[in-house]
């Protein structure tokens, strides 16, 4: 009877490990490529646009299916200091809007895919809905982007339209009130995982 009990229990230990490799080898996983990512911010202002550039950020994304794009997870992270303006002036205001010496990070975690559509030849359309935190504040987002499939890579190219007040952040002002920015930015990111 006590041999029965153990070769029962082993094998829903087996069957159990072998549930669990097959998940981790099944969902394919890609890590951002930073060097081959864009992700800038456009503003404007009562006086001209401005813009800024994301210099490092981070990233990974799973697919249950890549090849019907079938996304497990996906989560970006930029890191706010290194968001750089043409001019310094630019890149500091950005910095203090955002709070960068308590905020480290801009992160974006995907929530839900709601529809995907095949656009042939590797190119699919992906609406989807995620948490986005700026400056500590978190606000679910529709999010649509393109996913193009290779080989060895996936990118993701879209943009996205956002309000600095729904994060709590107060369109920021320089030459002492004379340059007002606007409360819309306008983020375009064409990200790449390998």
């Amino acid at each position: 009877m006590k041999t029965k009990k153990n070769v029962l229990k082993k094998l829903i230990v087996l069957i159990a490990l072998i549930g669990f490799v097959f998940n981790q080898t099944h969902a394919q996983m890609l890590q951002l490529e930073n060097e081959n990512s864009l992700l800038t911010v456009f503003g404007s202002s009562n006086l001209h646009g401005w813009k800024v550039d994301a210099k490092t950020q981070n990233g990974l994304i799973s697919f249950n299916s890549l090849e019907s794009c079938q996304i497990e997870s996906l989560s970006v992270a930029v890191l706010t200091e290194s968001l750089e303006g043409a001019k310094p002036g630019i890149t500091k205001t950005a910095a203090l809007a955002l709070k960068s010496n308590e905020y480290k990070s801009i992160l974006f975690t995907l929530l839900e895919v709601k529809s995907i559509t095949d656009k042939g030849n590797g190119v699919f359309e992906l609406e989807t809905i995620g948490d986005l935190v700026i400056a500590g504040t978190k606000k679910t987002v529709p999010l649509n982007f393109d996913v193009k499939i290779n080989d060895e890579s996936v990118s993701l190219k879209g943009k996205v339209k956002l309000k600095l007040t729904e994060f709590n952040i107060a369109p920021p002002t320089g030459m002492l009130g004379v340059v007002k920015a606007k409360d819309e930015i306008f983020l375009k990111f064409e990200t790449n995982f390998i």
